[in-house]
């Protein structure tokens, strides 16, 4: 699961970093608007992929930047007013939640069994 803390302080959740919301302008991109997390505390930047032209639209694309850290995530929610409305979370407390059991069950998984 991703997150985009928007330039208005909202936060917004999508699937993946393939797959992010189509509302996003290229120039935003180039300029850094916007901030990229998923929900292991992986941080993206947003690049450009394929520069535009006379014909053609550019287009761009989320790369992973530095190693993943539960803080990173949880920074972010930190930063936000609100959550854009979700199926899945209705407030960005129950968005905290989440990824904080997340992280707990992923740290508990990677502990080797006593």
């Amino acid at each position: 699961m991703m997150m985009i803390l928007r330039d208005d302080g909202v936060i917004e959740v999508f699937e993946s970093p393939s797959c992010p919301p189509d509302w996003i302008e290229v120039i935003d991109v180039e300029h850094g608007e916007y901030q990229f997390c998923d929900d292991t505390g992986q941080r993206y930047v947003g690049e450009i992929a394929t520069r535009g032209g006379l014909f053609r639209q550019a287009e761009w694309r989320l790369r992973p930047e530095g190693p993943p850290d539960m803080r990173n995530t949880l920074d972010l929610i930190a930063k936000a007013k609100m959550i854009e409305p979700n199926g899945m979370f209705p407030d960005l407390e129950s968005l905290t939640r989440h990824t904080t059991n997340y992280g707990r069950l992923r740290s508990q998984a990677r502990e080797p069994a006593p």
